[in-house]
């Protein structure tokens, strides 16, 4: 087996619970097994360190298969407490109730111009008692 030793998961950045408030099926092939669904949610984020704390909002598409795998695309916008705004965009795979967001960050924030750009590393679950979805993120270093 072949490693890359350029990357590696480095530090905690955040804490992050997320609320869905909507999904819809937006188109499902039988034939091939698969449903398209459109959600939105919106999130609480404790940061560490530099890393920011404050809310989250974002929307996008999941493709759930047969197999009950589900791959995502999201984006969003994080307001931090300091009346910061940055973007984000990331994808994510799903299995089980349990997954992994791979995630990346825009800014024009000079305070926070360090976060344009990076990529984080996000695992967590699903916490079907409470319907929230919980996650850490890690700092991706290429």
């Amino acid at each position: 087996m072949v490693v890359n030793q350029g990357i590696s998961i480095g530090r905690i950045l955040f804490e992050e619970i997320d609320k869905p408030t909507e999904s819809k099926i937006v188109f499902e092939n039988k034939k091939e097994g698969v449903v398209e669904r459109e959600s939105s949610w919106t999130g609480e984020i404790k940061g560490y360190d530099s890393f920011p704390s404050g809310k989250a909002s974002g929307s996008g598409r999941s493709f759930i298969h047969n197999n009950g795998i589900s791959i995502s695309h999201w984006e969003g916008v994080l307001n931090t407490e300091d009346r910061q705004e940055l973007t984000f965009k990331g994808r994510d795979v799903n299995k089980n109730g349990k997954f992994v967001v791979l995630r990346t960050y825009f800014t024009e924030s000079e305070v926070l111009g360090w976060m344009d750009g990076l990529v984080c590393i996000l695992t967590g679950d699903f916490d079907s008692s409470i319907g929230v979805f919980k996650s850490t993120g890690y700092e991706f270093n290429l």
